[in-house]
């Protein structure tokens, strides 16, 4: 069965269903010496990209004072990161027939994580990461590859009962209706795209810290991130699409970071003002 699985989500990859763009974005990503202008002149192919970027960059969100009117504007304002990761993110969201509603409610709630994840790297380590980023926009999209692939094989109902459903009991779940989780699913989607391990790593085990730490695995900073700002953000917005809750085990987790409560407690009132304008942008 679990061969099954693997078999239709890794066929989602397959020519033609995935966009040239992502191709192009993954190589750039690998490439270490990689300019702003390749990147450019990928995006640029792209209207429906070009013009969210825009879009992004003039959001309240970063509250640029001026009006950014061209992708090149975007590009050096947002910086190649982040607008990397965007692109690359709108871009492999946008390949599954999810219904529109459902689809910015995931992307939004995307975007939530990798800001507040990036907000724990930095606190953490002093600097910023483009990839925790990235892991952050990418963490839940093996939520989107089971509803995609469940259309055809599984009841509705019984899907999105499961997308209800939180941590451990979400999981446990998946497992009985797909023989796989959502990790497990990014997982192979990711690495059929040839994405570098710093990305796969975290997005396979932002649910499983402690499995992490046990195999000593790499990218440690980046799944404590996910982990923590998977569970933090149902503390800060209610109704929205996180599958972890806080619990005894993210706190504890606090003191491996160097995180006080009371940096928890300003990261919760800052964030808010930051979620009303994600809402507003994201029309959610």
């Amino acid at each position: 069965m679990e061969t099954d699985i693997k078999t239709k989500i890794t066929e989602l990859t397959a020519i033609p269903t995935i966009p040239l763009i992502v191709t192009k974005l993954i190589n750039i990503m690998k490439k270490e010496n990689a300019t702003i202008e390749e990147l450019v002149d990928v995006i640029k192919h792209d209207q429906a990209i070009s013009l969210k970027i825009v879009s992004i960059a003039n959001s309240p969100f970063f509250g640029y004072p001026g009006r950014i009117n061209s992708l090149d504007q975007a590009v050096l304002m947002l910086g190649f990161d982040l607008v990397k990761s965007i692109a690359l993110s709108i871009s492999i969201f946008t390949m599954f027939p999810i219904p529109y509603v459902k689809l910015k409610k995931m992307w939004a709630h995307a975007f939530f994580i990798a800001s507040l994840s990036s907000t724990f790297y930095k606190k953490i380590t002093g600097k910023d990461s483009g990839v925790c980023f990235l892991a952050g926009l990418l963490h839940d999209i093996g939520r989107a590859i089971l509803l995609t692939i469940s259309n055809s094989i599984y009841p509705m109902n019984d899907v999105e009962k499961i997308f209800q459903l939180k941590s451990d009991a979400l999981l446990l779940e998946e497992r009985a209706l797909f023989n796989c989780t959502h990790n497990e699913a990014a997982k192979w989607f990711l690495e059929k795209l040839f994405f570098p391990e710093e990305i796969v790593v975290p997005v396979y085990y932002h649910h499983d810290y402690y499995k992490h730490s046990e195999i000593n695995l790499p990218y440690k900073v980046i799944i404590l991130s996910l982990y923590l700002a998977e569970g933090l953000i149902g503390e800060i917005i209610e109704n929205t699409m996180n599958d972890e809750k806080w619990s005894e085990d993210h706190q504890s987790l606090l003191a491996t970071g160097n995180l006080s409560d009371e940096f928890i407690n300003e990261l919760k009132k800052d964030f808010i003002s930051s979620v009303l304008k994600i809402n507003s942008f994201f029309e959610i």
